[in-house]
């Protein structure tokens, strides 16, 4: 059976920036076909373009490991709870973007910047179903994402939290280009 996986950047980004090529090349490592698009008109996500984007890119989803940064981990949610989006097979949700409460005051984006990214609500029970395992990668000092949102989340899911120390929102400024703290569970766990 051919092993699969998904890696879905954050907002204003690409598969080529901060720790995501050296995860994506990890998984390869590991025997894994990898798809990570760029996705459209990232500067402003939006849930619909997103979903009809990955829809028709011909990638088969099912039992993929789906990789998610920042807007792309909220993306990676938006599609668990989508009908048409099959069972993955684990869940990395780095910098968990859940809402906007600190987004909006700190005027880094555009008011309404994130309008058509989020569902109304994120159903522990369906994602539960629609997943194996979750993890969640946080930095302990993340200024756009709430980490007790993301631990609340996690422990709904009956994740795995690995807390990164310093690690802002493992963007850019963070430093961050490798993530051996995720890469080392997902072998304890027997998903590498």
């Amino acid at each position: 059976m051919t092993k699969r996986a998904t890696i879905l950047h954050g907002t204003s980004g690409n598969p080529n920036e901060h720790w995501l090529p050296w995860v994506k090349h990890q998984l390869e490592q590991a025997g894994y076909e990898v798809y990570a698009p760029l996705l459209p008109d990232n500067d402003r996500p939006n849930q619909k373009t997103y979903e009809q984007f990955l829809q028709k890119s011909g990638w088969d989803f099912s039992d993929n490991i789906l990789v998610g940064h920042s807007s792309g981990a909220t993306t990676a949610l938006n599609l668990l709870l989508s009908e048409w989006f099959p069972h993955a097979k684990a869940v990395v949700l780095a910098g968990t973007f859940l809402n906007e409460k600190w987004t909006k005051d700190l005027g880094v984006f555009p008011a309404g910047n994130f309008d058509d990214l989020f569902i109304h609500d994120f159903d522990s029970a369906k994602l539960t179903a629609q997943a194996d395992t979750f993890y969640f990668v946080h930095g302990d000092n993340d200024p756009y994402c709430d980490i007790e949102d993301a631990k609340q989340l996690c422990q709904q899911v009956q994740g795995t939290f690995i807390a990164m120390p310093g690690g802002h929102h493992l963007g850019g400024s963070s430093g961050i280009t490798e993530l051996p703290e995720l890469i080392a569970r997902l072998k304890q766990d027997g998903i590498l």
